[in-house]
């Protein structure tokens, strides 16, 4: 029986960037039993972390996932192009140009650049080289974070090219953690496009992704004219953060979107806040539906009941709106699925909450001013870093301590630690402890006694 295989393209040169990358290809089982098939492609941001893992993040296994889906007949056979960015380029290479004139990352925006190297380099060096399918129906492109926002850019674009697109957390805005300025790094698309969109965004990626934007661009799509359920997906990520291992969970759901048959919802989970305040930030509910397929999504367009409604009501969008003291319970139907949910309304939350946090770090630490905790933390003292911080109530950061990208905490034996959580409540306390670096080379105890 065949089995898929992987090829590298190294190195790749584009004549529109004027530099080179590397490109991997993800080709089906079939490919080279059935030469007269031809198949649809996923084109792949961030592509050295589609298919394998490295010092600077885990690996989405894309390949993995397709296997199976496609060996359980839930999806048709594709190919994956996954193409790598220039470290150094990233940042520019996957922002166009910005309406508001933000230059946060000191660079110059050459998202409109990418984008020509992927529409009259890639893609036609693919359509080319293998058998594919080149129409737009069966042509995706995806990312997450600022992959994310230029395969949404590059989408709304290019929409004779790319009839699919992906955008798992897109970096819409970038938020000043001191002052909590919304920076917003992209237009927002108001007129419809033939497109399926998938959008998604975990609950605890704390300032780096927040749901409040990318659940703004969802409304903005909903409200030129796309369908949640239809040719928008939604999904609000629950116990999610923002690293590869949580696309790697999920990316059946985009595949199955894209390429497959999402199957029959069997369960609904309701989450939502326990206490809303008639003064306080807003909240919405989310209501996930999962399938049989193993396809979720969160339902932008469902029927509440509510016991009082004249304490809460409930838009179709899940909406929480106040309107006086007291409790109730809230009652979704969808899908023929029902799922319930006790809500109280007190007179005002503050909007934001006191999170105080301390870190020490290793003896062996490289000299730096800040360390990245969910938070950015300043240097208080030898070794030591924290403070007291007013953050968003209800805010959830999963997280590693870091120094910077490439730069996060270990184990002392060198192996990777586990991520850390928490969610901002009014007074918590938090005390963390680094043994060591990934950067870093080993050292051993009885060095790093000698050092202390």
């Amino acid at each position: 029986m065949s089995s898929s295989r992987l090829i590298e393209i190294n190195p790749f040169y584009s004549h529109t960037l004027k530099n080179e990358r590397t490109i991997y290809v993800y080709l089906p089982p079939s490919y080279h039993s059935d030469d007269r098939k031809r198949y649809p492609v996923l084109y792949m941001q961030d592509g050295q972390h589609v298919f394998f893992k490295d010092r600077k993040g885990e690996s989405w296994d894309v390949h993995l996932t397709v296997d199976e889906l496609t060996a359980q007949g839930r999806m048709r056979e594709i190919i994956v192009v996954a193409v790598s960015h220039v470290e150094d380029a990233r940042i520019a290479e996957y922002m166009h140009a910005n309406p508001d004139g933000h230059n946060i990352f000191n660079t110059t925006n050459q998202g409109e650049l990418y984008e020509t190297f992927l529409v009259r380099e890639v893609k036609p060096f693919i359509d080319s080289t293998y058998r594919t399918l080149t129409e737009k129906e069966h042509t995706a492109l995806m990312g997450s974070s600022a992959g994310g926002l230029v395969s949404y850019n590059i989408g709304f674009r290019q929409p004779e090219t790319f009839g699919m697109i992906g955008a798992l957390c897109p970096f819409f805005v970038s938020v000043d953690p001191a002052t909590m300025e919304d920076r917003w790094l992209s237009c927002v698309y108001t007129d419809k496009k033939p497109l399926k969109i998938w959008m998604d965004v975990g609950d605890a990626e704390g300032f780096t992704v927040m749901e409040k934007h990318v659940r703004q661009v969802a409304d903005t799509l909903m409200d030129a004219g796309y369908k949640p359920g239809g040719d928008f997906m939604y999904y609000f990520a629950v116990g999610s953060g923002h690293s590869q291992k949580d696309w790697a969970a999920r990316v059946h759901a985009p595949l199955l979107y894209f390429f497959g048959e999402i199957g029959t919802p069997v369960r609904i989970d309701l989450h939502g806040p326990e206490r809303i305040g008639l003064q306080g930030p807003s909240c919405a509910l989310n209501p996930v539906v999962h399938y049989d397929s193993g396809f979720m999504m969160t339902d932008l367009d469902a029927d509440y009941e509510v016991t009082d409604p004249g304490i809460v009501e409930v838009t179709a969008e899940g909406r929480l709106l106040p309107k006086r003291e007291g409790s109730v319970t809230v009652r979704y139907n969808g899908q023929g699925l029902t799922a319930s949910l006790d809500l109280t309304v007190v007179p005002h939350l503050s909007d934001t909450v006191s999170v105080t946090m301390f870190v020490e770090v290793p003896v062996c630490t490289p000299k730096t001013d800040t360390l990245y905790a969910g938070i950015e933390l300043p240097m208080i003292g030898e070794r030591l870093y924290g403070g007291t911080f007013q953050v968003p109530r209800g805010i959830s950061f999963e997280f590693r301590i870091s120094r910077g990208l490439g730069k996060h905490e270990t184990y002392a034996s060198g192996k990777e630690i586990p991520y850390r959580k928490f969610t901002a409540r009014e007074g918590l306390e938090l005390s963390y402890q680094v043994e060591h670096w990934v950067d870093v080379p080993p050292v051993t105890e009885a060095k790093e006694a000698a050092n202390g």
